[in-house]
């Protein structure tokens, strides 16, 4: 399945020149879903066997798929699950993670039912940023129509269904509130994005979206979230260090997945993966290992 890219990280500093700095500025889904050309990482850190974490039950890999990343560097670490915008899990997936399929956009909705069935999957997404002209693109009415055809009745079966993963702009915010009031008892959680500086900014967020009216009997999946500064690796692993301490300390937010496991994220510096070997960068040893 072929996805289209974010909005173009110029978009993103045209506007940081007309509000101000990113200190005080919420940047709102600025990445793309796959990487372009390669660019400088910070130097790859080997994390000692006999020092990883246990298994993070929240903890999750957002896996770009165009550039095919190897997969083998989240066995035995704190990595639980995995997704990748697509119904197909990622060949040499090690054993013990998680694939949770998604329903990008509405090509091949039909079919999603019996992929998930085939997977034995416990948790699907749905519509990547309906709300957005260069993704998905789903009116609510029409997501509704086709949640109730395609992906609800997998909870007849055990599955949980997660909503369609809107942005944290004002859009993306009215959007899946809307979704929530017309789609009554038709999935289990919420997924969202946030892309911005700061992690108090960040966790606002997710308090505010917890406590909106249409969305507080559901938990919430963070499958998108990065700090947007450029050239401070120090600031950016600094932000990922806080966010998931918080994160795994609120009883709100079931998982979460950095964005993303790739060599190469353009217009961010979030990568998990040195471009020169492969393997875990110093960012990616923070998260996986």
């Amino acid at each position: 399945m072929v996805f289209q890219l974010k909005a173009s990280f110029s978009a993103l500093l045209l506007a940081i020149t007309l509000f101000g700095t990113l200190s005080s500025f919420t940047v709102v889904d600025a990445a793309p879903i796959h990487p372009g050309p390669r660019s400088a990482s910070t130097s790859v850190q080997v994390h000692p066997a006999h020092l990883r974490r246990g298994v993070n039950a929240k903890r999750g890999i957002a896996y770009e798929t165009s550039s095919k990343p190897d997969p083998s560097h989240i066995a035995n670490t704190a990595i639980s699950w995995l997704y990748n915008w697509g119904d197909t899990a990622p060949a040499n997936l090690p054993k013990g993670i998680e694939f949770v399929p998604m329903q990008w956009g509405k090509d091949g909705v039909d079919g999603f039912q019996a992929k998930v069935k085939a997977s034995g999957a416990k948790y699907v997404l749905g519509f990547n940023e309906p709300e957005r002209p260069d993704q998905s693109n789903i009116p609510v009415a029409d997501a509704v129509t086709l949640f109730k055809q395609y992906l609800t009745p997998l909870r007849s079966q055990g599955i949980k269904v997660g909503a369609p993963a809107v942005s944290s702009a004002p859009e993306g915010q009215a959007w899946i509130k809307a979704f929530a009031q017309q789609c009554t008892d038709c999935f289990d959680f919420i997924p969202l994005h946030w892309y911005g500086t700061g992690s108090a900014n960040f966790l606002g967020y997710l308090d505010t979206m917890h406590k909106a009216t249409e969305l507080a009997k559901y938990q919430l999946w963070v499958t998108e979230f990065g700090d947007t500064t450029m050239n401070d690796p120090t600031t950016v692993k600094n932000f990922l260090t806080d966010t998931i301490k918080s994160m795994d300390g609120l009883s709100y937010v079931d998982r979460y997945s950095w964005f993303d496991y790739s060599t190469s994220t353009p217009g961010l510096q979030t990568n998990l993966l040195d471009p020169k070997t492969g393997g875990l960068n110093d960012l990616g040893t923070a998260y996986v290992a």
